[in-house]
């Protein structure tokens, strides 16, 4: 087996004007395979000025990608090693016959990356046009424009592999509607269109300081049998989308009998030819459905990346029934969220002692649990 096909890099500026952090980024980043994505990550408070730096963004990528821009996102929660602005760059290595197509829908820009009878897609920063709407509304509103980008390119719903979902003050209120609630109805009543043969896509769902909703994909489909993707459960939890009532926040849409669960899988495995990847989906110290209490910061960073290495161990997916290709997996790179400043350093030191060689970004975000400290995801490869 080869490495990933699927190669994230990290790239970080010091505080400066926020056009200049953006145009050093860009000038200092050297692709080394055709880039599909890049999300910034900055310290912003409010939508005003957000809608201000996501233009500055958009302004600069085009300036310096022309007609062969990668997916553009801003993700408003601040880097905690001190740096100004992070940007995340997804690359993808193209295989022979392979075929990238730049693209939009409004103002939706996305990439396409096609074979005879595999199709990629990689689409990013959707988000509603008006932050002040509900949230309820802006989250219809984003999944009527992924909806709309898979028909044109005639992309069933499930084929999505991958899903960042994010949202403004997840676990906030607006009288009886909890944000994340809100979301998760919008979603499932997205989803309902497929059957999901595969399962559900991995996935997280995280907190931003504002930005309103924004959503991230990776799709993939095929008409023969050159992908094979696999949805990988944990033995040590529950799925999301089993969870209980209980663990669910806030009132349920009208649509629904009740309020519905967070629709993805622990992790999601996609193979091509000789390259695998595992996306990690978003991952806290969860065990069965209930969160760890009252353990601090350190025992819950341990926990949760107990929990990733379980995940996609050999053990774990030989007892899910999922097909082994003879080779073991090992995280590549991770982002780790932390609800406070003040857990930066004991947490740092957990994920540096058990996740040496893993390149690491560390966040300031809200957890989809008010208890939950700490919340990590990432790519795992062979």
């Amino acid at each position: 087996m080869n490495d990933c096909r699927y190669i994230c890099r990290y790239l970080r500026e010091s505080r400066a004007d926020f056009s200049t952090m953006v145009k050093r980024l860009l000038s200092k980043y050297r692709p080394k395979n055709v880039p599909v994505r890049l999300v910034f990550f900055g310290d912003v408070t409010d939508n005003v000025r957000y809608r201000e730096e996501l233009d500055v963004i958009r302004k600069e990528a085009d300036i310096h990608f022309g007609d062969k821009l990668p997916v553009i996102s801003y993700v408003a929660q601040k880097p905690l090693d001190g740096s100004g602005l992070v940007m995340e760059a997804h690359e993808l290595k193209i295989l022979q016959g392979e075929t990238v197509e730049y693209k939009s829908l409004w103002t939706n820009f996305y990439v396409t990356v096609t074979s005879p009878h595999v199709k990629h897609l990689f689409l990013g920063g959707v988000m509603s046009d008006n932050l002040d709407e509900s949230f309820s509304v802006q989250s219809y509103n984003v999944f009527d424009v992924v909806e709309k980008i898979l028909q044109i390119e005639n992309m069933p719903v499930h084929s999505i592999v991958r899903q960042w979902n994010y949202i403004e003050q997840i676990t906030a209120f607006d009288g009886e509607h909890q944000h994340y609630q809100d979301f998760n109805d919008a979603r499932s009543f997205f989803y309902n269109y497929s059957q999901w043969p595969e399962g559900y896509p991995a996935a997280t769902g995280i907190g931003t300081a504002c930005g309103g909703i924004v959503v991230d994909i990776n799709a993939v489909y095929a008409d023969d049998a050159s992908i094979n993707i696999d949805a990988i459960d944990n033995g040590w939890q529950i799925a999301a989308h089993a969870y209980s009532q209980g663990v669910l926040l806030g009132e349920k849409d009208p649509r629904f009998q009740n309020k519905t669960t967070p629709k993805f899988e622990r992790a999601k495995r996609v193979k091509q030819e000789e390259y695998e990847i595992v996306y990690v989906s978003g991952t806290a110290a969860i065990r069965g459905e209930e969160s760890l209490l009252g353990v601090g910061i350190e025992k819950q960073a341990q926990t949760t990346v107990e929990n990733i290495d379980y995940l996609i161990s050999r053990e774990n997916m030989q007892k899910q029934g999922v097909p082994l290709f003879g080779s073991s997996y090992k995280l590549k790179n991770c982002r780790v969220y932390l609800k406070d400043v003040s857990f930066m350093e004991k947490a740092r030191m957990v994920i540096e002692r058990l996740y040496p060689d893993v390149e690491s970004i560390f966040l300031l975000a809200d957890v989809c649990r008010d208890e939950l400290l700490i919340e990590i995801e990432g790519i795992a490869s062979v």
